[in-house]
C-alpha cells in the first residue's frame, strides 16, 4: 500500500476530529484527501488492521491513540519541512506547504531531526545591529502563547532581514500564535499560516496588539 495515501488517510481522520470533534465517514475522508470510496476502503482497513483506526459502526471511523500519535508525528515533519523550505530556501508558504506535504512522507526520522537540528541553531547579534531603543519591554516570538495576538517591533541579528520579509515578518505586522510545537511555532500572518523554527522566532521581537 502506498504510505503517502495511508499517511494522508490519518491527517484527514485527526484534522476532521480536531475540526468537528466527531468521527470521520468515508465521505468526509474522500472529501479532504481526494481519494475515491473505492481506495479509501481498502486503506481503511489497513489502519483498522494495524490499530491505528476504530471502527465505530455505520461508516464512522476514529484514530486510536497509537494512531494520533503518527498522525501527529507526520505532522511534525510537515511543520519542520515546511519552515525549512520557507526560511532557507526562500519558498512562499503556498509552495512550500505543497512541496511539504510531498516529502512529508519520504523524509526519515534522521533528516527530519537534522533539519530540526539546523533551524535550531545561529546565534543571535549584539543589540547594536538592531537598536536598543526599548527593546527591553519586549518579548520575543517564541515567548508567545497560543491565541496571542502581537505586532512585530523589531527583527534581532544581521542578515535576517530579507528572508523575513519573505515570510511576511516585518515591523508592524501583525502576528496570530496558532500552536506551539516542541520544533516549530505556527502563525498567522497576512492571512497565511506559517511554520518558523525556534530559533526565527527567539529573533523576532513583539508586543501585544491591544
Amino acid at each position: 500500500m502506498d504510505i503517502a495515501e495511508r499517511e494522508d488517510t490519518l491527517l484527514s481522520l485527526i484534522r476532521h476530529a480536531r475540526a468537528t470533534g466527531l468521527g470521520a465517514s468515508t465521505a468526509d475522508i474522500a472529501g479532504i484527501t481526494g481519494f475515491s470510496h473505492q481506495k479509501i476502503v481498502p486503506i481503511l482497513q489497513d489502519l483498522i488492521k494495524s490499530g491505528e483506526v476504530i471502527d465505530l459502526g455505520n461508516d464512522t471511523f476514529q484514530l486510536s491513540d497509537a494512531g494520533i500519535c503518527a498522525a501527529e508525528a507526520i505532522m511534525r515533519r510537515h511543520h519542520v519541512l515546511e519552515a525549512f523550505l520557507q526560511e532557507m530556501l526562500g519558498m512562499d508558504h503556498e509552495k512550500a506547504h505543497a512541496q511539504a506535504c510531498t516529502m512529508e512522507h519520504h523524509a526519515t526520522d534522521d533528516t527530519i531531526n537534522r533539519l530540526r537540528q539546523f533551524l535550531k541553531g545561529g546565534r543571535d547579534c549584539p543589540a547594536h545591529c538592531f537598536g536598543h531603543r526599548r527593546r527591553c519591554s519586549l518579548k520575543s516570538l517564541s515567548d508567545c502563547k497560543n491565541g496571542d495576538i502581537v505586532r512585530i517591533d523589531a527583527i534581532k541579528g544581521c542578515g535576517r532581514g530579507a528572508r523575513l520579509a519573505d515570510l511576511g515578518l516585518i515591523p508592524g505586522e501583525q502576528v496570530i500564535v496558532k500552536q506551539r510545537m516542541a520544533d516549530t511555532l505556527l502563525i498567522r500572518v497576512k492571512d497565511c499560516d506559517i511554520a518558523i523554527s525556534p530559533e526565527i522566532a527567539r529573533s523576532v521581537l513583539v508586543e501585544v496588539d491591544l
